[in-house]
C-alpha cells in the first residue's frame, strides 16, 4: 500500500494531519490565554504554589502549552529534497521528542488522576495501591512496545521516505505504537470505573464533591473516545496518518485535567456551606475518646491534607461534603 499512494493523497494526508497538530495547539493557546486570569487568581494570588496539587497543576498547564511547540514545528518542516540533510537530522530528533513528549504527557496526567481518585476515596491506601499497579504496569506495557518495536521504515518507498518531516512509519511500527496507547486506555477505564463506583455509592451531591465526580465523568468520557480513535488511527492510518490523534489527545486531556483543578478553587465551590463548621481532616490518635462540646475527639491529633486542593478525611462518611481550604499542609 505504501509503494503505490499517489502524489496527491500524499499531499491530502499531510494536510490532514497539519490540520490535527496546528488546531490543537490553537486550542491550547486559546484555553489559556481565557483561563489566564482565572489561574491568577485561584493559584498564584493565593499562595500555596509549593503545595503538591498546585505544581501539578501548572507543570502540566505549561508543559502542554510549551510543550506542543516543536512538534508544530516537525510537522512543518516538510521537504522532499534529499540535500538537506540539517531537515533530515532534525526531523529524526523531532519525531522522537515527539513520542517521548506523548508517554510523559500521559504520565503527568496519570498522576493527577490518580492523587484526584486517591483523594476521593478517602485516601484509601487498598485504592491506591491497586491504582499505582495498574499504572505502572500500563507504563511498562507501553514502553516494551514502543522501544522493541521493529524498524520497518524499509518497506516504504522512497518518496515516502524523502519527505522526513513527519518522520513516516511502516505498518508493524503503527501496531505497536497502537498497543502501546492501549495502556492509557486501560488506566482511564480503570479511573473511570472507579469514579463511577464511587457515584453510585454516594448518590446525588451538591458541592465540592458533586464537581468531582461531574467533571472527572465529563473528562474519561472524552478521553476515552480519543485514545480509541488514536488506537484505530495507527491501526488502519497508514504511514502519514497513523496516530494523527495523537496531539488531539494529549491537548484535550491536559486541558481537561487543567480545569478540573481550575474548578476545585471555584469561589462558588470553596465558599459553599458544609455540614462541618471547618475544614475536614484526617485524624490520628483515639478515635474511641468521647467527642468534647466542639465536636472533637479528646486527646487526637489533626492535621489537615491536601490533596489536589481536596480535603480528605479518614473518617469522612459517603453522603457527607467535602470542603475546600486555602491551607495546605498545615499541621494542628
Amino acid at each position: 500500500m505504501s509503494d503505490n499512494i499517489s502524489d496527491s493523497l500524499i499531499e491530502y494526508e499531510l494536510l490532514v494531519s497539519r490540520a490535527f497538530i496546528y488546531g490543537p495547539f490553537t486550542l491550547v493557546v486559546y484555553d489559556y490565554l481565557l483561563t489566564i486570569d482565572d489561574e491568577i487568581d485561584r493559584f498564584w494570588r493565593h499562595g500555596g504554589f509549593f503545595t503538591f496539587g498546585t505544581a501539578l497543576f501548572i507543570l502540566n498547564r505549561y508543559m502542554t502549552l510549551l510543550g506542543t511547540v516543536p512538534i508544530v514545528a516537525e510537522f512543518t518542516l516538510t521537504t522532499t529534497n534529499p540535500m538537506n540533510f540539517q531537515v533530515r537530522v532534525l526531523c529524526s530528533d523531532l519525531h522522537q521528542y515527539h513520542q517521548y513528549f506523548a508517554v510523559a504527557s500521559q504520565l503527568l496526567v496519570a498522576v493527577m488522576l490518580v492523587t484526584r481518585t486517591y483523594a476521593l476515596y478517602q485516601r484509601n491506601n487498598k485504592v491506591l495501591a491497586f491504582m499505582v499497579f495498574v499504572t505502572v504496569a500500563a507504563l511498562a506495557f507501553s514502553l516494551v512496545m514502543l522501544l522493541t518495536g521493529p524498524d520497518d521504515t524499509s518497506t516504504l518507498s522512497d518518496h515516502l521516505k524523502a519527505l522526513h518531516c513527519p518522520v513516516v512509519t511502516g505498518q508493524a511500527t503503527n501496531i505497536g505504537t497502537g498497543a502501546a496507547w492501549s495502556g492509557m486506555l486501560a488506566f482511564d477505564i480503570m479511573i473511570f470505573a472507579l469514579t463511577v463506583y464511587k457515584a453510585l455509592r454516594c448518590g446525588s451531591r451538591a458541592g465540592l464533591f458533586a464537581v468531582l465526580l461531574r467533571d472527572g465523568s465529563i473528562y474519561f468520557a472524552v478521553m476515552i473516545v480519543c485514545n480509541v480513535g488514536n488506537i484505530a488511527s495507527y491501526l488502519v492510518g497508514g504511514p502519514l496518518l497513523s496516530g494523527f490523534l495523537t496531539t488531539v489527545t494529549n491537548v484535550l486531556s491536559s486541558i481537561l485535567i487543567s480545569r478540573l483543578m481550575l474548578n476545585l478553587r471555584d469561589p462558588a465551590i470553596r465558599h459553599r456551606t458544609s455540614r462541618h463548621s471547618g475544614p475536614l481532616t484526617t485524624t490520628r490518635g483515639d478515635l474511641s475518646a468521647p467527642e468534647n462540646s466542639s465536636g472533637s475527639r479528646t486527646g487526637e491529633l489533626t492535621e489537615d491534607i491536601a490533596l489536589d486542593t481536596v480535603w480528605v478525611t479518614s473518617n469522612w462518611r459517603e453522603g457527607e461534603d467535602l470542603e475546600y481550604s486555602e491551607d495546605a499542609y498545615a499541621v494542628r
